[in-house]
């Protein structure tokens, strides 16, 4: 949701030296939270953070702010996500990519472009999607991941989900490139394993980058090990110029 701030609550904000917001190109096996302390430290300040995080396994685009410009994260997390994904057809994973134990689906058949692209287009649209069992997604105030790993039965819940566009950006059976427009929640993980559902062979995810948020792309930020002050001052967006692009999408 949009934050309900007076006028004189925006004015603050654009006062404020400290306010900022930061495109960053995480890399793949940071902890999303390693961009927040990077931040913290390179700017001497304690109020920062991120909108949407990603895996630690996955890279690509963090959307960053600091001091009242944190105010405005809800926006950022609510901008539709375009992400890159690498699947591979013919496999199961207790988590829907390699960080679980792989079993080949034996009964997998080879299928053409024509086919794979009629499943995409049934994907398209609003939707329930399930959360994997191996996520941060909560239930009764535990994460799924917790209780997975303790042997627990559960249930994971489905959430209503967007999915934007699908399109493939190279496909040679059994492995896919497929760039994903989403909704906010959107699991890919989930897709690329739905995806294995319905073509019958099982589906893993094997890589996974976030190339924008809303318009914003991950050709604009600043990788964190390139990170330092003279770099990131000049990778500053002002709050009132982030306002003015987030006035655009509607509430």
């Amino acid at each position: 949701m949009r934050p309900k701030l007076s006028e004189q609550q925006w004015l603050n904000m654009f006062d404020d030296n400290q306010a900022g917001v930061y495109l960053i190109d995480k890399l793949k096996g940071d902890n999303s939270f390693r961009a927040v302390s990077v931040l913290r430290k390179l700017l001497d300040i304690k109020k920062v953070g991120f909108a949407g995080t990603l895996d630690p396994l996955a890279s690509g685009l963090l959307i960053l702010a600091s001091g009242k410009a944190t105010r405005m994260l809800d926006w950022f997390h609510v901008l539709p996500k375009t992400y890159q994904a690498d699947i591979k057809f013919g496999f199961t994973s207790p988590t829907y990519d390699l960080e679980g134990d792989l079993t080949t689906t034996t009964s997998a058949k080879e299928f053409n472009l024509a086919e794979l692209e009629n499943k995409l287009a049934e994907f398209i649209g609003k939707q329930e999607q399930t959360a994997p069992i191996f996520s941060a997604k909560k239930v009764d105030g535990k994460k799924l991941y917790q209780s997975a790993r303790q042997g627990k039965k559960i249930t994971p819940p489905k959430s209503r989900v967007t999915i934007h566009g699908l399109k493939i950006v190279n496909f040679n059976y059994p492995n896919l490139v497929l760039e994903a427009r989403v909704s906010t929640g959107t699991y890919i993980r989930s897709l690329a394993h739905d995806l294995g559902e319905t073509l019958s062979t099982g589906a893993v995810l094997t890589d996974l980058r976030r190339t924008a948020i809303g318009d914003f792309l991950v050709e604009q930020a600043i990788s964190l090990a390139d990170l330092d002050k003279i770099k990131l001052a000049q990778y500053k967006i002002k709050p009132v110029d982030a306002k003015k692009y987030l006035d655009q999408y509607p509430v």
